[in-house]
């Protein structure tokens, strides 16, 4: 599924993200991380990195379902708007050293301290798009 424009500009280079996973006895975990887009042949695709193995990558390992929630900047006198995913995620080996550096860039200004320098590989989390909700302009 690709975007529409509106949801792509509210994810920008890079945004907070919170993502839910299922734990092995079916109820959430929730983390907050940082999201990248990118567009692929099948579609746009959330991207997250993890320097090591998390509860919530031994989650997506085992059950691939997630749901993401971005919200919007608060707008004075409006509700805040949110962008809702449900996807399906996947697991792949290195490139998060590169991809917290792009996002920590966007994120805090700066990749000087973080990552630190001689990180590991690490993981991505690949999320394709299967559903879009929320409130804002990307719901139809």
């Amino acid at each position: 599924m690709t975007l529409p424009d509106s949801a792509r500009a509210l994810i920008g280079d890079g945004v907070d993200a919170t993502l839910v996973t299922i734990n092995p006895d079916g109820s959430p975990q929730v983390s907050l991380v940082w999201v990248a887009l990118r567009s692929t042949p099948d579609g746009d695709e959330l991207v997250s990195a993890h320097l090591s193995e998390y509860q919530k990558t031994r989650n997506v390992r085992r059950d691939p379902r997630v749901a993401v929630t971005i919200v919007a900047p608060h707008e004075p006198g409006r509700q805040r708007q949110y962008l809702s995913i449900q996807g399906t995620a996947r697991i792949t080996e290195g490139g998060a050293p590169e991809l917290l550096t792009e996002l920590a860039e966007v994120m805090l200004g700066s990749s000087e301290h973080f990552p630190p320098a001689g990180a590991p590989d690490g993981l991505l989390t690949r999320i394709r798009i299967d559903k879009v909700g929320g409130s804002g302009p990307w719901v139809s």
